[in-house]
């Protein structure tokens, strides 16, 4: 809310769809079969545009170290919820990234007018930092975005180039070695098995066995067992 008073409803809208992009490419690189919903990637987005904008605009909040201290600790809290069941931590991360970065975008405050200071090379040189960050935040932004679109749509599997980066969105005892887990589901002769470790997954043809067994046989296969 104080956010929306500053800078309008228009801009705070944008970092929720936004960030709520960047969350979701994130989880679906990663988790290409398993569907989440929910809207936890926009606000952390929105968290991040908070801590972004706290740092850029820093001189300009009375009690600055006060707010860092919450919303450090709101992060770090829901991180930690994000590793429990039913919660991934992949949305959560991109979009947060997505905000934090976009807040030094789009809601950079000009210092001097707000300290009321003349053009000196103090005020100049605050101008000159948040130039910057919003330049190099714009860049990793866009390249984030797109780059991530296209590996979505070439259909990349991260998994494949991260073998420990499904910790991230877990916790004991489901990431325990030893621990895996697999939804699967039968259509016709074919059988469709995800690992819900790392999120793999594929279609196999069933023989004459056990189809339960055959699926415990390929849940093994797709967690790298």
């Amino acid at each position: 809310i104080p956010l929306e008073k500053k800078f309008g409803f228009v801009r705070i809208g944008l970092v929720y769809v936004i960030s709520g992009l960047g969350g979701n490419l994130l989880c679906v690189l990663f988790l290409h079969s398993i569907i989440y919903v929910g809207a936890s990637g926009a606000i952390f987005g929105l968290l991040g545009v908070m801590l972004s904008e706290l740092l850029t605009n820093w001189k300009m909040h009375t009690h600055k170290f006060d707010e860092m201290l919450i919303l450090v600790v709101i992060i770090v809290l829901d991180l930690a919820l994000g590793t429990f069941p039913f919660g991934s931590n992949f949305s959560n991360i991109g979009g947060f990234t997505s905000g934090f970065l976009l807040g030094f975008v789009i809601l950079t405050r000009r210092q001097h007018h707000w300290l009321n200071l003349n053009k000196s090379n103090t005020s100049q040189k605050q101008e000159s930092y948040q130039y910057a960050l919003r330049i190099i935040s714009f860049v990793l932004l866009s390249v984030g975005l797109v780059g991530g679109g296209v590996l979505f749509f070439k259909g990349v599997d991260l998994n494949d180039y991260c073998s420990w980066c499904h910790y991230i969105t877990c916790a004991p005892p489901s990431c325990k070695p030893g621990y895996i887990s697999c939804e699967d589901y039968q259509i016709g002769n074919k059988l469709n098995v995800t690992c819900l470790n790392n999120g793999r997954s594929g279609i196999f043809s069933l023989s004459n066995r056990n189809p339960d067994e055959q699926a415990e046989e390929l849940c093994y296969r797709l967690c790298g067992k």
